[in-house]
């Protein structure tokens, strides 16, 4: 009965998370009388023409390199920061090192609404709005403390006779980072970093208050076919379509590694 119980509610939490998907990308190749047909059509035949829409509107085209340029840059630093601050408190003492940790999770939850309007009134002081290095830098400093916390457990589960042995050959610090620990822990480190790249793919609210004409992303450009005509539901499916793919198939490259450093900093924290 249990069992028969489990297989149940998987399947009812399988069409809840997947049905959406299928709605968005049915949508997206159908025409717009097909895609209001009543009672709705579960066969049809596929037109690209809403995709041509999408790849005709140079918003949309010059949103996505932007989000391409700010998600990897910014994530790159992230994880960059990350680890080496992950590794000064990972070869920190335990008490000292917990401490830490409780600070840094504390930046984590932070709400973005802090920071976001102290730096759009600076960046407006310093005629920075609607630059890229902005952006980036907001959303380095937001993803750092993930990256910390995740680095953490990938850096913990590394020997430390590896790093005792390294320094009896008389490494320096730095030098064990670089030639002992990065090797080691490569795998934890991209799905970090592919993981970040995820978060400020999707992000919507900081680009939404800090991107401008020439630096908006995906999330904010994908809004414009929300108009006072009405909803475009082809093309916005099609561009949501669009946004989903990459991170999809990132998310499905990485996600064992995703999901084990991610329990483990949830069983630490």
């Amino acid at each position: 009965m249990r069992r028969i119980a489990f297989w149940i509610a998987l399947v009812i939490l399988l069409i809840c998370v997947l049905f959406p998907l299928y709605w968005v990308v049915a949508t997206s190749l159908k025409t717009q009388r097909d895609a209001f047909s009543m009672p709705p059509l579960w066969l049809f035949v596929p037109t690209w023409e809403n995709y041509e829409k999408v790849f005709n509107n140079g918003l949309f085209v010059r949103a996505f390199f932007n989000s391409v340029i700010i998600s990897f840059s910014a994530s790159l630093i992230s994880v960059a920061v990350g680890a080496i601050v992950a590794y000064g408190l990972v070869a920190q003492d335990e008490p000292t090192k917990r401490q830490n940790e409780k600070f840094i999770l504390s930046l984590r939850i932070a709400p973005p609404l802090i920071f976001i309007i102290p730096t759009y009134f600076l960046a407006a002081q310093m005629k920075l709005l609607n630059n890229h290095w902005v952006i980036i830098g907001v959303y380095a400093f937001v993803n750092i403390p993930f990256a910390i916390s995740l680095l953490i457990t990938f850096f913990e589960d590394i020997p430390r006779e590896l790093r005792d042995a390294a320094k009896v050959d008389g490494a320096r610090e730095f030098t064990i980072f670089r030639e002992v620990f990065m090797p080691v822990a490569l795998g934890g480190i991209i799905a970090t970093f592919i993981l970040c790249v995820l978060f400020t793919w999707n992000e919507f609210f900081i680009a939404l208050v800090l991107t401008g004409r020439d630096t908006q992303t995906l999330p904010v450009s994908i809004t414009s076919f929300l108009t006072f005509q009405g909803v475009q539901w082809g093309p916005l499916t099609a561009a949501a379509t669009l946004v989903m793919l990459p991170m999809l198939v990132l998310g499905m490259l990485v996600q064992g590694q995703v999901v084990r450093g991610m329990s483990l900093g949830s069983i630490k924290g």
